[in-house]
């Protein structure tokens, strides 16, 4: 990965008579993700993690699907929002409550059955936790400050937190797409960090959505701009060994981050979440390169360190991304 293939400037900008926010189908998202991890599993040199994450992503499908009475008595009644409100869903302009924790024992008994003992340990202490210790956790984590969460809980947390907003969001992100909301650097749902770029097939080709880390909403934002700072030069694409390769990253000189762009217009069977986490070698060397990531996976909360490649696994050399 030695230089960039495109100067962001040379992309002519688009307009915005689009839709702007796409609500999410959540069972359909748990689903499509499950189904890639699977795929993905054994040539990402992290069979045993992606088939952790697969089994959770399934549990987070079967909690999303609840609907008539065990709906209501996992999700709780509907939240009071303020639709007024920039990021109505943002931990802060609501009263959320602990009904996530609801879906959190839903998780847990869900994956009990299908873990290892050692997880089985870490889960079961979890579904133990005193109520204002979990809520607690959730707080630090929705603000960003995962590392106040112990590392063993943050990912099943974090997902009990995104099938909840992600259950309430739909209504919400719907009447910002039918208000033609403006694009934003982070989710006009809820406020969350973006896992990446989408760059879609519809409903015009080449268009790029921004996919939320929590409520699974996408929102457009133009392309040829940094989805951080919004500056427009020097702003580049780099990409493996080919021009018009599905996965590409997004660099900017002006703020030094960084985020993925995964061209489901080229390759469908693209996950978000799942292809990001299977493309570190990507993330490592922007990082030797002095870029921070922009984005946040919801896949990798549970590590404070990327996870380790298996030795068989081939890595980037200089010149392979170019």
């Amino acid at each position: 990965m030695s230089t960039a293939i495109l100067d962001a400037e040379k992309i002519p900008s688009q307009s915005l008579d689009i839709k702007t926010v796409i609500p999410a189908d959540p069972k359909a998202v748990y689903q499509f993700r499950a189904q890639r991890l699977a795929a993905l599993a054994e040539e990402s040199g992290l069979a045993e993690y992606f088939g952790l994450l697969e089994q959770l992503v399934i549990a987070q499908q079967k909690v999303a699907a609840l609907y008539g009475e065990a709906a209501r008595s996992c999700f709780g009644p509907q939240p009071k929002l303020d639709l007024s409100q920039s990021q109505p869903m943002a931990q802060q302009h609501f009263e959320w409550g602990n009904y996530w924790q609801s879906v959190l024992l839903e998780l847990i008994s869900e994956l009990m059955p299908k873990v290892s003992t050692d997880l089985h340990v870490v889960l079961k202490e979890l579904a133990k936790a005193e109520a204002d210790v979990l809520q607690g956790y959730a707080k630090s984590m929705l603000s960003g400050r995962i590392a106040e969460v112990p590392a063993q809980y943050s990912l099943f947390v974090w997902a009990a937190l995104s099938v909840y907003w992600s259950h309430w969001a739909v209504d919400v992100a719907q009447g910002l797409a039918d208000a033609a909301q403006a694009h934003k650097r982070l989710c006009p749902v809820c406020g969350s960090h973006p896992v990446g770029s989408v760059i879609k097939e519809e409903p015009r080709t080449g268009l790029r959505y921004l996919h939320c880390s929590l409520c699974e909403t996408e929102w457009h934002e133009v392309r040829a701009e940094c989805t951080s700072c919004g500056e427009s030069k020097g702003v580049f694409l780099w990409a493996e060994t080919e021009t018009n390769a599905a996965i590409r990253v997004e660099s900017c000189n002006t703020c030094m981050g960084y985020t993925k762009m995964f061209f489901t217009d080229i390759n469908p069977r693209l996950e978000v979440a799942a292809d990001d986490l299977a493309t570190l070698v990507m993330d490592s060397y922007l990082v030797e390169q002095g870029y921070s990531a922009t984005t946040v996976n919801p896949l990798l909360l549970a590590h404070e360190q990327e996870p380790q490649l298996e030795s068989d696994v081939v890595q980037p050399k200089v010149g392979d991304i170019h």
